[in-house]
Order: structure tokens, then C-alpha cells, then sequence
């Protein structure tokens, strides 16, 4: 008897998975549509940093510069976003309790024909710290969804491939599912970040970072298909 219920139980995960699948003749595959794209906006993401052992008078640097960045920007299809100042303790710093005024600096460049500019100067700016910046399409909803058929497309030959081989056809789609949209580059390390999704956690950039070039989006869509077999 207690064979018999060691061996029900060993089995019974094996059923919940069939019972899972179609009860019908079936093919998944995958498909994926890749394209290479210009982007035509940038995002800059840094922090405003200052330490003064007065904080007042950091605070106020820290406004001097966050009033530089808006003054950059003026007569430029750019938009800045400048919040959350806070205190941050410095380290290194054991004898008294010392703090860094800090505050988040967001740029939205719609014109990157100004991205040269723009970057020079916040390199060249003071109390600039943790910069990041990545790159997107106004018209990423549009690229994401050709990107997709794309990727339907690819599927649905896959699995016309896969049916030939066994003498059959493919037949209806019964179900389909689809990943987020991905930034190749970002995944293989080249680029600091994305836009869709964004992470706004900084990274370490690369020591070697040219922050005046314009990185080309190299964006995939994959998706998962089950058909019906003829």
C-alpha cells in the first residue's frame, strides 16, 4: 500500500502537466521580430551634488545649478524634471556626522540634433554626479507593434517548417503570448539603460563611454504561439 501512494504521488506532477496541454495535436514555437533603429529623443538622468558644512549653503549651490539646467535648456525641444532634494551622510567622513545635499535631475531631449550640446555642457558643469542617459522613439507603440507581426510571422513559419517535416499542415492559432519589448544592446552590456521599460536605478557606466555619440536602438519582440495541427 505504501508503494502504491509513493508512486501516485511521484506521478501526479507528471499529470497536472498534461492535463495542462491541449487535449488536440499541436505545435508551439516562438517567433521573434528584431530592427534596428535611429532614435529621436535621449534622456539624461544625473544628480545635483553638494557638501558644505553648513547646509544651507550647499542647498543653495545645489539650486544655483538645478537654475543652470533649466537656463541650458531654454529655446531647446528638451524638458527638464528636478526633485527629491534630500540629505545624504558622506562617507569617510567619521569625526561628525557630515552630509551631501543632493537632487534628481530628469531630461527628456526631443531634438538630438542639441544631444552634442547639452552633454558638453553638463560635463563640463560642477556638482554633476551618477550621470546616465539611453535613447527612444517617439514612436516606439508604433515599432512595437510592427516588431510583433514581425514576430507572429516568424512563428507561423517555424511551425509550417516543423509540420512538414511530420507530413502535416498548421492550422489555427488557439493561443499566443508575447515578452517585453528588449533593448539587445542594453542586454549585452553596451548601453546604460532603456526607455521601455526604463530602470531608473544608475549604473556604472563604462570607463571608455563616449556620452556625445547617439547608440543606435536595437529593439526585440518575441512571442510563443501554439497551433493546432491539420
Amino acid at each position: 500500500m505504501f508503494k502504491k501512494l509513493l508512486l501516485a504521488v511521484a506521478v501526479l506532477p507528471f499529470a497536472v502537466q498534461a492535463a495542462d496541454l491541449p487535449s488536440y495535436p499541436f505545435i508551439h514555437t516562438a517567433g521573434e521580430g528584431f530592427v534596428m533603429l535611429a532614435p529621436d529623443l535621449g534622456e539624461i538622468d544625473f544628480d545635483l551634488s553638494a557638501y558644505d558644512p553648513d547646509p544651507a549653503v550647499a542647498t543653495a549651490l545645489v539650486a544655483e545649478r538645478a537654475g543652470q539646467v533649466r537656463a541650458l535648456l531654454e529655446g531647446v525641444e528638451a524638458s527638464a524634471d528636478i526633485h527629491n532634494m534630500r540629505k545624504e551622510l558622506r562617507k569617510g567622513e567619521p569625526a561628525a556626522e557630515a552630509y551631501d545635499i543632493r537632487s534628481a535631475v530628469h531630461i527628456v531631449v526631443n531634438d538630438l540634433g542639441k544631444w552634442r550640446d547639452i552633454m558638453q555642457a553638463l560635463l563640463a558643469m560642477p556638482n554633476v554626479d551618477h550621470l546616465s542617459t539611453s535613447f527612444g522613439r517617439k514612436d516606439r507603440l508604433q515599432a512595437e507593434r510592427e516588431l510583433t507581426a514581425a514576430a507572429v510571422q516568424d512563428a507561423q513559419r517555424r511551425a509550417d517548417a516543423m509540420a512538414a517535416g511530420i507530413g502535416k499542415k498548421v492550422g489555427a492559432v488557439s493561443a499566443m503570448s508575447s515578452g517585453q519589448l528588449r533593448n539587445l544592446t542594453h542586454a549585452v552590456g553596451l548601453m546604460p539603460g532603456d526607455l521601455y521599460p526604463r530602470n531608473r536605478s544608475v549604473n556604472v557606466p563604462p570607463a571608455d563611454k563616449d556620452w556625445l555619440a547617439i547608440d543606435t536602438l536595437r529593439w526585440s519582440q518575441t512571442v510563443d504561439v501554439i497551433f493546432r495541427i491539420k
